[in-house]
């Protein structure tokens, strides 16, 4: 059986949890507005799906696959997301995303200020949010990339986050960027970083 994993940008994403194995993703665009991603993913056993809020208020809720609607294959499901986005409209178009290298079941993030403390998160996870809920000890206040209080260094595994986003530009220099240097509520990790601050 397989289910869709839904993300808006901006808004929540789904991210698969042991017994989901993603298979493939499809980008649907409105125009150059990128408005979703779809991840057509194998159903290995009932299992929960991460649903992370990136729009405030923030959180983090855990839905059974039960309410998942199922399909027999992979173009079964694909067929759906094509009727979802529709024809009708010049506009929608539905790209498949270039096949990604597999990523780890999990990553582990070292606070090297907090006595070197290390935790497990999943792939794609927000620094801040992981440093919150471990209480792994980065300084913030705004949680939403105003203040700049998270400002934070990776030290190790670097190639593993993210591009740099605006509201990190408006508090660091490109000198503090090229060094590592990054807001931890605007950073996602996707492999083992070790970070101080």
């Amino acid at each position: 059986m397989y289910i869709v994993l839904t993300s808006r940008p901006g808004e929540y994403r789904s991210e698969p949890t042991p017994g989901i194995t993603p298979v493939e993703t499809h980008d649907y665009y409105y125009g150059t507005r990128h408005v979703a991603a779809f991840v057509v993913a194998k159903l290995d056993t009932q299992a929960r799906v991460r649903i992370v809020e990136e729009a405030a208020p923030q959180g983090v809720n855990l839905v059974p696959t039960k309410f998942y609607e199922k399909f027999e294959s992979v173009s079964e499901a694909v067929a759906s997301l094509e009727a979802l986005v529709g024809h009708e409209h010049a506009q929608a178009r539905l790209s498949r995303r270039n096949a990604e290298p597999p990523v780890a079941a999990t990553i582990r993030i070292t606070f090297l200020n907090n006595g070197g403390k290390t935790v497990e998160a999943q792939p794609n996870s927000n620094l801040l949010r992981v440093s919150l809920r471990e209480k792994g000890g980065i300084p913030f206040k705004c949680g939403g990339g105003l203040c700049g209080t998270c400002r934070c260094r990776v030290e190790a595994g670097r190639e593993h986050t993210d591009e740099v986003k605006q509201k990190e530009r408006r508090h660091l220099s490109p000198e503090e960027i090229q060094n590592g240097y990054r807001m931890a509520c605007q950073t996602f990790i996707n492999g083992n970083v070790s970070v101080s601050w």
